[in-house]
């Protein structure tokens, strides 16, 4: 028995008819939520994080000299990779408890040109998003010096997370006169 010969493109034709009719639908496209981006840290009971932009590393707490003659939450000078870094106790610089360079303990370095300062932070909490529509500027609630610095703050779950401005700080003449 014989087949009949058909035309290549009628046969290619019907092809597609049938692939296209047993095919899966596209997914309905969803608008996703924006996300903002930090370095989430903690500092004492206070949940921070910073943007991205504003912290070029994070680093276990090196083995720091310390410069006479400076205030007590300076804690030292370092080096890291060649550069020499100031050494900041965020903590202390707060007035809250200092900073014991424990296996959680980090330092943040700054990303701002001209300043090669870190700050030492009681934990890092890794790369925290946020929907940016979740966030929160009413901070009146909350008593603390380190508000003078946030920004806003993000709410995730239970915990209110504070964006911690890096800028404001470094900007600060109290945490450019080191000088005790």
């Amino acid at each position: 028995m014989t087949r009949a010969l058909q035309d290549p493109i009628a046969l290619l034709r019907q092809l597609q008819q049938r692939s296209m009719a047993t095919a899966p639908k596209l997914p309905q496209e969803i608008e996703a939520a924006v996300l903002w981006s930090g370095v989430g840290f903690r500092l004492d009971e206070l949940r921070l994080v910073s943007p991205l932009d504003q912290v070029s590393e994070v680093l276990p707490c090196p083995s720091m000299t310390p410069v006479p003659g400076t205030k007590p939450w300076l804690k030292g000078v370092a080096n890291v990779r060649g550069n020499l870094i100031t050494i900041i106790d965020m903590a202390e610089y707060f007035g809250k408890t200092s900073v014991y360079a424990d296996d959680k303990a980090r330092i943040l370095l700054l990303n701002i040109p001209g300043l090669h300062t870190a700050l030492m932070v009681h934990e890092v909490l890794g790369l925290r998003h946020f929907d940016e529509e979740l966030e929160r500027q009413d901070l009146s609630g909350l008593d603390d010096p380190v508000l003078a610095h946030l920004s806003g703050a993000f709410l995730q779950g239970e915990s209110l997370w504070g964006v911690f401005d890096m800028k404001s700080l470094a900007d600060s003449m109290t945490f450019r006169h080191v000088a005790a």
